[in-house]
């Protein structure tokens, strides 16, 4: 290859990787903003094992590459700006999917009714787990078990499954935990009944729907109730099982919880994907 030509394929890189620097910042800043916001709500409300690793993982995948990018230069040498590439075109991805997500989200959200009431059929409201401490339910949960409650207030011939397991670091079963708060809510303790094994949607699901198997409750209209941000992907998991449901929408929580829910749910979406629940 002539120098001329040496030169212009030099130039020609330089300005590819001057655009890649550009487009990495602009990204990484997006992708720092979410899982940064999503890691101080992990900080403050602790969840499990799994969203601690993905948060760590995404983190340092992003910063290091960025603080040591000298380093990286000299040792990756030709594969530097492909493997630069790939990570921009990965965050990229990221920021136009969690976008088109949070589209779909609300998008939901304004269809339909938040409140279903049928009192032509038997009914019997799910509702799904979330975090509970020592001294009880979450606000997100408290919200979901609070809408329950009214509806059921309205709706006396209906039951209700409180279904969630036992975290590692929860005090007991979200299940238990749950029933109890509806209990004090003013509902007969004989129209709740807890299952206590789930671990995800999907087994909130299918756990609930075999327990009103067992109950010999079959026959009733399912009604799921969790938070507004949650119930699309509810509505994927029932579809995907065969289950006919209908939905409460519980209200968001605090506005500042509103961004790493939507992160957390981003997660659950990509899960749902790779694993299937």
């Amino acid at each position: 290859m002539s120098m001329k030509k040496q030169s212009e394929s030099g130039q020609m890189r330089r300005k590819f990787d001057s655009v890649l620097t550009k487009l990495y910042i602009i990204f990484a800043a997006f992708v720092l903003l979410c899982f940064g916001v999503y890691f101080i709500k992990l900080v403050i409300h602790p969840e499990g094992t799994l969203p601690w690793a993905a948060v760590i993982t995404v983190l340092c995948a992003v910063i290091i590459p960025f603080f040591f990018r000298r380093s990286l230069r000299c040792v990756l040498r030709a594969a530097y700006i492909p493997l630069k590439a790939v990570m921009c075109a990965g965050m990229a991805f990221f920021t136009v999917t969690f976008i088109m997500l949070v589209g779909y989200i609300y998008l939901f959200q304004a269809s339909g009714n938040s409140i279903y009431a049928n009192a032509d059929v038997e009914n019997v409201y799910i509702v799904f787990g979330a975090k509970i401490h020592e001294w009880g339910p979450s606000q997100v949960l408290a919200a979901r078990l609070n809408s329950a409650a009214e509806v059921m207030k309205e709706d006396s011939g209906a039951i209700c499954i409180t279904s969630g397991g036992q975290g590692a670091d929860e005090p007991t079963s979200e299940g238990e935990c749950m029933r109890d708060y509806m209990i004090n809510k003013g509902i007969s303790e004989d129209r709740i009944f807890a299952e206590t094994e789930s671990y995800d949607t999907l087994s909130n699901i299918k756990n609930s729907v075999k327990l009103l198997e067992e109950l010999g409750e079959s026959d009733r209209q399912i009604v799921c109730v969790s938070s507004d941000t949650h119930i699309p992907r509810i509505r994927l998991m029932c579809s995907r099982a065969g289950v006919d449901a209908e939905y409460i929408k519980a209200p968001s929580p605090k506005w500042e919880l509103i961004f790493p829910t939507l992160v957390r749910e981003y997660m659950s979406y990509a899960k749902m994907l790779i694993m299937g629940h």
